[in-house]
């Protein structure tokens, strides 16, 4: 189909998205593109935006970000009482730019109080039934992320170290920049193993228990391997055709915990040279308040409509990609 006929099935499937969850008694929002809260992440980079005009914001200053993530908002209004809500809306992350990023795009995010991290991943399969119209895509099945890591790379993520991901990306032919070292946090490592030997393999699969190391805002659970314990992160993400759709969490509640998390993150990114980001956040002083326990799930609706148009890029979805905005 040509760009005109893609937009309209765009505009169908928006329709479709909005129904499924109307069915099920969610509250659509709208919440600010313009932040002076944005999440602290060690590899997405928000758009600043300053203006003399801007009040001063809690941290000082007059310095607003374009969201990358509607969740912060999302999360405040769990907290002042709302328990199923969705929103789709514009996002925005500085440098993303390729055959799967624009600048700007599209976010699907939910929220469900009282769901627990089996029902979050179901109800993201759920969707995706809802939507293939088609029935061009497979049933979509369920994998932890330790066993489909070890299927493809022949070593346990939970336990591995930098070395032995070395040897792996040596073994198979895997470039790797000069920055990852035998010193390097593991858990880059691991995304480059990932993506170069998982991914391209996982055609209709919701991959879950992420490592530890890759918890972001979710919660982390204690399981039981061959080896005895360790700990996993109750996050799961969904891959069509080996690209990322959506990323989903059991959803921290532990404002300390979460502050913690900040700050490494922040670490991190002052290493490597980016942009300070605020730690303090609206959130923070929400989940202080009482955050009650849900799940919540980010879907990216211009890969999706790639995948269920077989569109090559992103730009073959979007009505005007960010260079011809």
């Amino acid at each position: 189909m040509g760009l005109l006929e893609n937009l309209r099935y765009r505009s169908e499937q928006l329709y479709r998205l909005r129904c499924f969850f109307r069915e099920r008694n969610f509250v659509e929002v709208q919440t600010p593109v313009l932040s002076a809260d944005t999440v602290v992440d060690q590899h997405v980079e928000p758009i600043a935006v300053t203006d003399s005009s801007f009040p001063p914001t809690q941290h000082g200053g007059q310095t607003y970000y374009l969201r990358t993530s509607p969740e912060f908002a999302m999360k405040r209004l769990l907290s002042a009482g709302m328990e199923a809500i969705y929103e789709i809306g514009t996002v925005f992350r500085q440098g993303d730019r390729g055959q799967f990023h624009n600048v700007e795009f599209t976010m699907l995010e939910w929220y469900r109080v009282g769901d627990n991290y089996q029902a979050g991943m179901n109800l993201l399969a759920e969707l995706i039934r809802f939507i293939d119209i088609d029935k061009t895509l497979p049933e979509v099945v369920y994998c932890s992320f330790g066993d489909i890591f070890q299927q493809y790379t022949g070593v346990n993520p939970h336990r591995v170290t930098a070395v032995e991901c070395r040897e792996v990306a040596v073994r198979q032919h895997i470039p790797y920049p000069d920055s990852l070292t035998e010193t390097t946090e593991i858990e880059d490592w691991i995304d480059l193993l990932f993506s170069e030997l998982v991914q391209p393999n996982l055609q209709s699969v919701i991959v879950y228990d992420f490592p530890a190391t890759q918890s972001q805002l979710a919660q982390t659970r204690i399981i039981t391997d061959t080896l005895g314990t360790v700990a996993v992160s109750e996050r799961y993400e969904l891959f069509l055709n080996g690209i990322e759709i959506a990323n989903g969490y059991h959803e921290l509640l532990d404002a300390t915990e979460l502050r913690q998390r900040f700050r490494k993150n922040l670490r991190q990114r002052l290493a490597a040279k980016r942009r300070e980001l605020p730690i303090e956040s609206r959130l923070l002083t929400a989940m202080e308040l009482g955050l009650p326990a849900s799940c919540g799930t980010a879907l990216g609706v211009d890969r999706l409509l790639m995948v269920l148009l077989h569109a090559n890029s992103i730009d073959d979805v979007l009505p005007f990609p960010i260079e011809t905005c």
